[in-house]
């Protein structure tokens, strides 16, 4: 079988409170892990700032989904561990609560998105025409 040849180490111990970076500089960083983030040779982070409300939505939607995304592939192999699962519901609250913000202001985000009177997709300009940034 293909694991068959795969050693697997059994005394790996859990980190119940590891290092983490906050949702902006998980992103920025690419990786929510702090003890895990090895700089590529002299590549220097650089701050992302947005230039209207909009854009700032967005970028505050890109983080979080970062983070959720790092943090439930860290939950796949620990998942026990309450301390980033309390993180993790942390961070999807934060997300829903800027999608609807979103929403609200300037449309839905992804099609199945119906929470209005009509359909919304073909309102507005669509992303390739600058819509979303």
């Amino acid at each position: 079988m293909f694991f068959d040849d795969i050693l697997f180490d059994t005394n790996i111990k859990m980190i119940s409170n590891p290092e983490l970076f906050d949702e902006k500089n998980g992103f920025m960083y690419g990786n929510m892990y702090k003890n895990e983030y090895v700089p590529y040779k002299n590549y220097r982070v650089k701050k992302l700032n947005a230039l209207s409300s909009k854009e700032e939505l967005i970028l505050k939607l890109y983080e979080y989904d970062f983070a959720l995304n790092d943090l439930s592939l860290y939950l796949d192999l620990h998942p026990d561990n309450e301390y980033v699962y309390n993180l993790f519901k942390k961070y999807t609250e934060e997300a829903k609560k800027y999608t609807e913000a979103y929403e609200k202001l300037y449309g839905p985000l992804e099609l199945t998105d119906s929470n209005y009177t009509t359909y919304m997709w073909e309102k507005g300009p669509w992303p390739f025409e600058g819509g979303i940034m």
